[in-house]
């Protein structure tokens, strides 16, 4: 026999470690194409997601019952003897931005509110839970069913205070009033 006819250990080594770099890197490119493929889907999927989701709004809903302090009159009237309460009350209120009307004492029949009573009927109710709002804890609203829109305070023996107005900074402004044409 020749010597051609048989092939010399090294290489078959040889082309052994070929065909082994050749499996190992279409292996890894078969990996490659995989890992490519998974994300594209994900990326696709958040990409429809992001087009099928409604747009930030730019202001909160018109809300006809939202009040500013500037747009809310009230009486302040104090149900205690202690002198001057009301009329130092009214002026923290003013401060704050509110508008008041009458200062006295309470002339009516109910009995004396424990920190103080907060007196409005159907149309005044927005202009109630916003002075709600700056008056200590313990105050009682009280809706007494009267026609108007007026809002008057009643102030009580354990009345101390006001609390600061503070305005929902947090929130979008209000979008305007609709239109009715």
């Amino acid at each position: 026999m020749s010597e051609y006819a048989d092939e010399a250990p090294v290489s078959v080594e040889a082309r052994r470690r070929r065909r082994r770099a050749v499996v190992v890197i279409g292996v890894v490119l078969l990996g490659l194409f995989f890992a490519f493929w998974y994300a594209l889907s994900y990326y696709r999927a958040d990409e429809q997601a992001r087009a099928s989701r409604p747009a930030a709004p730019t202001c909160r809903p018109y809300d006809p019952d939202a009040r500013v302090p500037g747009q809310v009159t009230v009486d302040v009237y104090n149900a205690t003897n202690r002198s001057n309460l009301a009329s130092r009350t009214a002026q923290q209120l003013e401060k704050q931005g509110f508008v008041v009307g009458k200062v006295g004492n309470d002339t009516s029949e109910r009995k004396t509110p424990a920190v103080a009573e907060v007196r409005y009927g159907p149309a005044g109710r927005p202009d109630a839970r916003l002075l709600l709002t700056v008056l200590p804890k313990g105050t009682k609203a009280v809706n007494d069913k009267r026609t108007d829109g007026s809002v008057e305070i009643a102030l009580g023996t354990k009345f101390t205070n006001l609390k600061p107005y503070v305005a929902p900074t947090d929130q979008l402004p209000m979008c305007p009033e609709p239109t009715t044409s």
